[in-house]
């Protein structure tokens, strides 16, 4: 499960902030959020910012083992599934909950990284990352596709799910979400008044 107890909860909170941390830091060092994947020279995919964040999570030695020309799951770098970062949940030793929503109006527009200039919204009003209750490969460069009819993931709404904004803070909602309030909480720079308390009924 991607929200358990209170002690569960309390260790996805700060996985969250320390996750938050590396992308402010990435942010000051290259004037950009780390972008949805690492890509080659022609724009594909290779490696999930998971992978890109590594260096400011205290990971560097990880980070180093990647060879960041090849895709996730070739054969050297599928080999790395299994050093999962503690930091990205604790469920599996390859898979996360924790993913970011990519696509037109997100964040993680593109291939490269969104500017401070890019969010007009406010840092305090759009979503970085988020708790999904299904899992994915942690390496895997695989954003959640956002769109206006793009179905959005399930979420651990009933127990609780937990935001990560692009401020860095971290709430956890519990009941049902409000699918439009958060569809304006994705854009960076949709021009909607987000309300962050009132995205759960």
């Amino acid at each position: 499960m991607a929200v358990g107890g209170p002690a569960a909860r309390r260790v996805t909170i700060n996985n969250f902030k320390q996750i938050g941390l590396a992308f402010h830091i990435y942010l000051d060092t290259h004037r950009e959020f780390a972008p949805v994947a690492i890509h080659d020279k022609d724009g594909k995919a290779l490696l999930s910012w998971r992978v890109a964040i590594l260096p400011y999570l205290d990971q560097a030695g990880l980070y180093r083992q990647f060879k960041l020309d090849e895709p996730w799951d070739s054969p050297h770098n599928k080999k790395l599934l299994d050093k999962m970062p503690a930091i990205y949940g604790k469920d599996s030793p390859s898979e996360t909950h924790y993913r970011v929503f990519s696509g037109p109006g997100t964040l993680f527009d593109g291939t490269k990284g969104a500017k401070v200039g890019d969010i007009s919204d406010g840092f305090s009003n759009t979503i970085l990352v988020i708790e999904t209750k299904g899992t994915t490969p942690w390496t895997k460069p695989d954003g959640i596709p956002f769109g206006a009819k793009k179905q959005l993931p399930a979420l651990e709404a009933k127990e609780g799910c937990h935001i990560l904004w692009a401020d860095g803070s971290v709430q956890r909602f519990v009941g049902q979400v409000d699918e439009e309030k958060l569809r304006a909480a994705i854009t960076r720079a949709g021009g909607e008044i987000v309300n962050r308390d009132e995205l759960t009924k």
